[in-house]
């Protein structure tokens, strides 16, 4: 087990309404009778409480936008932080937009130096959680001046869930094994701890399961509590003893929308009437002797800690049915108006979507909407295209425009030049995606990769869109190797001794590791000036 100060995230659960109903949901959406909102004093103690801390501190959920006071607690993660300072790529139209996403939690990376001599690489600073409904698209220019990282999953893909309502008591384990077990939970060691209005917890499936059973509630909310260690942890580890995160069971897409539960949290779910177990999306798994009957397990994945719960990164959105897309908006043409701002205003009255507005007559909207049916549009910026305006009325620079001064304009001008300049996108220029690439990549280098796991990915992906070369890829892990990594062959480590005059350059694919899997390259008698560190790419 770990103590929350070594871990990459902190997550702070505002609220577990969702408009999913995802198969074992690791917050038990839908099994309880009435979500929780968390209220604004406790989520600013929260994020005061962080202080110190880091790594990310999330915002999640159950769906985090559908919080009513979302805005607002955005807005003090803005006082508090700041705007993100780089240029935000995601102000422009979007072809692939979860790339995008994931190339800007790469950027968050930071490494840092300790006390102790040690170093750490880590995304840092404020982090958002969801699954891109209509609320995320409502506050899309929101989220996107502001979150520094987010792990987004539209979950209209197939993605994998391990039941987490499963005692370990109905397998029979004794306790020697079931503690090992427990210590090397995959959750806490790679996850999180989590802050409800009930607490602060050392893991966010304890708190998960304190609120669904009415818990005793969680540690007090006050700086530093996440400083406790193991040792530290008391009472709260009983939460383990209902949790299956630790045990190996099976996998289930979450698409089916069916829970699987163990007898013990079954019989616990009915005490509590539980909607989703009374509305028959709960699958009472059958265990004989503490094993668990073949015909109770959902087909084709069986979990293994080394087993995502999603294949691919990109599968997170769906490109073809995705809500962010704009699909519809409303066409305005106000030329033979003699009172601009009026009319504007009248068209514009109820509108939540999209607007069109022709400021000359006979432009290309064949064009438009093959831009529109390709990529995914930023709400807060104005695209100006040939003789037409594409924006949203609920654009911050719209907002702040405010409905009395639009009413006294004379002509859409008056608009443009009080927009975020940063924020409009002239979409007849060349350059109205900005490029990314990183520097420090050598094209003409050939580059050997350390890590298939996810931050294997992202280095992978950045030397593909970079245009260089990877050429091998190793990992510990023996059950990877053979398979195909972003077009290169993973292999067993020892691999890189025998093909040392295949690679010019070793990247470490790994952000918390990096230190040890340097040695041990260094041992297996690779230069330290073929070595690449994760920050250093």
């Amino acid at each position: 087990m770990r103590s929350p100060a070594d871990m990459q995230t902190i997550q702070i659960e505002i609220t577990n309404a969702c408009n999913k109903h995802c198969s074992n949901c690791t917050r038990f959406c839908g099994n309880h009778k009435k979500p929780f909102f968390m209220d604004y004093d406790t989520f600013c103690r929260a994020l005061d409480s962080l202080d110190g801390f880091d790594g990310v501190k999330g915002i999640m959920g159950g769906e985090p936008t559908l919080h009513m006071e979302f805005e607002r607690f955005v807005l003090h993660i803005q006082d508090k932080f700041g705007k993100r300072k780089e240029v935000n790529r995601l102000i422009y139209p979007q072809r692939n937009f979860i790339k995008e996403v994931r190339r800007r939690e790469f950027e968050s990376h930071v490494l840092y130096h300790y006390e102790d001599g040690s170093e750490k690489f880590k995304m840092s600073g404020p982090g958002l959680w969801s699954n891109m409904g209509v609320t995320y698209r409502e506050h899309y220019e929101l989220i996107q001046d502001t979150f520094h990282v987010q792990f987004l999953n539209d979950h209209l893909n197939p993605s994998y869930h391990q039941p987490g309502l499963f005692a370990r008591k109905d397998l029979n384990l004794p306790d020697d094994v079931w503690v090992k077990l427990r210590d090397k939970c995959w959750i806490q060691n790679e996850w999180s701890a989590s802050i409800t209005p009930k607490g602060a917890f050392f893991c966010e499936i304890a708190a998960a399961l304190d609120m669904l059973f009415d818990g005793p509630g969680g540690w007090k909310i006050e700086p530093g509590w996440w400083r406790r260690t193991p040792e530290e942890f008391g009472e709260q580890l009983h939460w383990c003893e209902l949790c299956g995160f630790a045990l190996d069971t099976f996998m289930r897409d979450a698409k089916e929308e069916q829970d699987d539960v163990s007898p013990t949290l079954y019989e616990k779910l009915k005490e509590i009437k539980s909607p989703r177990l009374l509305s028959g999306h709960t699958n009472l798994v059958k265990i004989n002797n503490g094993v668990i009957a073949e015909e109770s397990k959902a087909q084709g994945k069986h979990f293994s800690a080394a087993q995502p719960y999603i294949e691919h990164y990109e599968d997170r959105f769906n490109e073809e049915n995705s809500i962010l897309f704009v699909t519809d908006y409303k066409k305005v043409s106000l030329a033979d108006s003699d009172i601009f701002g009026v009319a504007l205003n009248r068209e514009l009255s109820g509108v939540r979507g999209w607007v069109l507005l022709e400021l000359q007559p006979n432009n290309d909207e064949d064009k438009l909407k093959e831009l529109l049916r390709r990529h995914v549009l930023n709400p807060g910026s104005l695209h100006l295209g040939e003789g037409f305006a594409l924006f949203s009325p609920q654009a911050l620079s719209m907002r702040r425009f405010g409905y009395d001064r639009i009413a006294h304009a004379k002509s859409f001008d008056e608009i443009i030049d009080a927009w975020q300049p940063e924020k409009i996108v002239r979409l007849t220029e060349a350059a109205t995606q900005i490029k990314w690439r990183r520097q420090s990549i050598d094209t003409h280098k050939r580059y050997a990769l350390w890590g298939a796991g996810l931050s294997g990915g992202f280095i992978a992906d950045e030397l593909q869109l970079s245009g260089a070369k990877l050429v091998c890829v190793v990992d510990i892990d023996d059950g990877k190797h053979g398979q195909i990594f972003y077009d290169a062959t993973i292999h067993a480590p020892e691999y890189l001794t025998e093909h040392m005059d295949d690679f010019d350059l070793l990247v470490i694919g790994h952000y918390t590791r990096f230190q040890e899997i340097k040695r041990a390259a260094l041992d297996m008698g690779i230069p330290s000036e073929k070595i690449i560190l994760p920050y250093e790419i």
